[in-house]
């Protein structure tokens, strides 16, 4: 088990340098100092070794998003803690690397794609019910508010859209969140907006 994770942590930060899509095995083997043989052992593709891999990202993503929007700060901190945790991860994985995958390895990217969304759904939610109660955002209907958000991060947050515009992951994902939040503030959100939440948006 350490030896496939072994194989994940190194093999991923290759993959997000070099790309998914040009790296060989052999160069794999030879950077890990390993034979191929050892590696098909856990993964008998190369697809196989970008899922898992891809998995591995989200693992992670999951388990720092999900503290941050548990915490006990308000519903427009941890929305900024979120884009934080975005920009942070944005600079691991470019836009080209997105839109490899999207190109390439489509049924990966979709996994990603569901899993943003899925995300989004499951716990976003819960912070504009927060934002709702605390104040914070107008009461529109949850429902509407996060189909809109969904709809925008993933038309925009997106390797076509990113590619043919000139905007990186996170300037793309900033737009987003600033047209859609500031679109449902209150008037004491707007307030909390611009002492907190409009930090991380510069």
């Amino acid at each position: 088990m350490e030896e496939q994770l072994n194989i994940i942590e190194l093999t991923e930060e290759k993959f997000f340098r070099e790309g998914f899509y040009k790296t060989t095995m052999d160069e794999i083997a030879s950077e890990l100092r390993i034979s191929k043989k050892t590696i098909y052992k856990f993964f008998p593709s190369k697809d196989d070794l970008i899922r898992a891999i891809a998995k591995y990202f989200m693992n992670r993503m999951k388990n720092t998003i999900l503290p941050a929007l548990n915490s006990d700060k308000n519903a427009i901190e941890k929305l900024g803690d979120l884009i934080k945790i975005l920009a942070k991860a944005s600079d691991q994985i470019s836009a080209a690397r997105m839109e490899e995958l999207k190109r390439h390895y489509p049924s990966v990217w979709n996994e990603i794609d569901n899993f943003r969304t899925d995300m989004m759904f499951g716990n976003i939610t819960k912070v504009i019910e927060q934002g709702k109660k605390e104040g914070l955002f107008v009461d529109y209907p949850t429902s509407i508010i996060m189909n809109v958000l969904v709809a925008s991060v993933r038309s925009i947050v997106n390797p076509d859209f990113i590619m043919n515009n000139n905007y990186s992951i996170i300037e793309a994902a900033r737009y987003a969140f600033r047209i859609v939040i500031s679109g449902i503030l209150t008037d004491k959100g707007k307030k909390e907006f611009n002492k907190s939440f409009n930090k991380v948006l510069q």
